[in-house]
């Protein structure tokens, strides 16, 4: 399988294979998952990232800014108030853990600030923070409502599940897994060279910090999306017909909402099987089938009418 890396204008070649590779073992795959596996998931967040940034572009051409904001990428976010709780819970800890960060927030800086002038007066003028932007599109106060991230303590009760057994070189192999992300390091000037280099190798596109911050998020998302889902489709792969307890049988998939029958569940992490590439083609599959009615299989103006989708929104 070809990988889906990207070639910038020096030559230099450019992919996330050993941060996906990391991602999804700390997501709950086996400690050496599938390259061929690996490689696919990598193509399939390239093809979202870069679908995302069109769509951003157009909302940044429209209000007539010269490059894309994090208001644009968040934006696609707005019918999905659960996301956005997790990305206003994402810049709470990062704002906890990059000291940079907090000073940007507690005193304006002059990467902080946009300077306007008006009347021969200069006038500064603070950044839009994602928490800001998340604010004013949610108009129902709907982000604000929701107190408990289900998604958090799903993958954190399927991560419990999965260390119960670990000797100690195993954990510390897992927790280095578990801090791999999109984000090549903490700091204002280094964090996303990395990631826009991947996404936009041209440079044709502007791409502010905040808005690579986003997108850092939700390649993130994807990732742990697919993971999920595949475990998903582990837990029906077990059914047999007349056992409603069939699918319990076994806890190699680890799925957190079978936790209620933790008799049914293996603790421990020998037996994790790798992620196959059929089943991220499965997910895949269900993710992006056509829904029944107007948009069914067999709606002759199904391609015009779909909308594009995004798994990590």
């Amino acid at each position: 399988m070809v990988s889906y890396f990207t070639i910038d204008s020096t030559g230099e070649v450019t992919n996330f294979q050993k941060e996906i590779s990391n991602m999804m073992h700390g997501f709950g795959d086996n400690p050496n998952p599938n390259a061929a596996t690996v490689v696919l998931v990598e193509s399939i967040v390239l093809q979202q990232l870069r679908s995302m940034i069109q769509e951003a572009l157009n909302y940044s051409i429209s209000r007539g800014a010269k490059a894309i904001a994090n208001t644009d990428i968040i934006y696609l976010m707005r019918k999905s108030p659960f996301k956005l709780k997790r990305l206003y819970d994402y810049q709470l800890k990062l704002d906890r853990i990059d000291k940079s960060r907090s000073a940007t927030v507690s005193t304006p800086t002059a990467e902080a600030v946009i300077p306007v002038i008006e009347d021969d007066k200069e006038l500064v003028k603070k950044k839009r923070t994602h928490i800001d932007v998340i604010k004013d599109l949610d108009e129902a106060d709907e982000v604000s409502q929701i107190k408990f991230d289900v998604i958090d303590y799903l993958r954190k009760v399927r991560a419990s599940k999965l260390t119960e057994a670990m000797s100690f070189e195993k954990y510390e192999a897992y927790h280095k897994a578990r801090c791999s992300s999109f984000r090549s390091g903490y700091g204002i000037s280094k964090g996303f060279v990395k990631l826009e280099r991947w996404i936009n190798p041209t440079k044709e596109l502007k791409i502010t910090l905040p808005a690579l911050e986003v997108l850092c998020f939700l390649a993130y998302e994807t990732v742990a999306e697919i993971v999920d889902a595949v475990f998903l489709i582990r837990q029906d792969s077990k059914k047999k017909s007349g056992d409603p307890f069939s699918k319990f049988e076994g806890g190699y998939f680890c799925n957190p909402l079978s936790l209620n029958n933790a008799v049914y569940i293996k603790s421990g992490y020998e037996g994790v099987p790798a992620i196959t590439v059929a089943e991220v083609r499965e997910v895949l599959r269900r993710y992006f089938t056509p829904r029944v009615g107007m948009n069914g299989l067999f709606y002759r103006n199904m391609n015009n009418d779909l909308p594009v989708r995004y798994i990590a929104i």
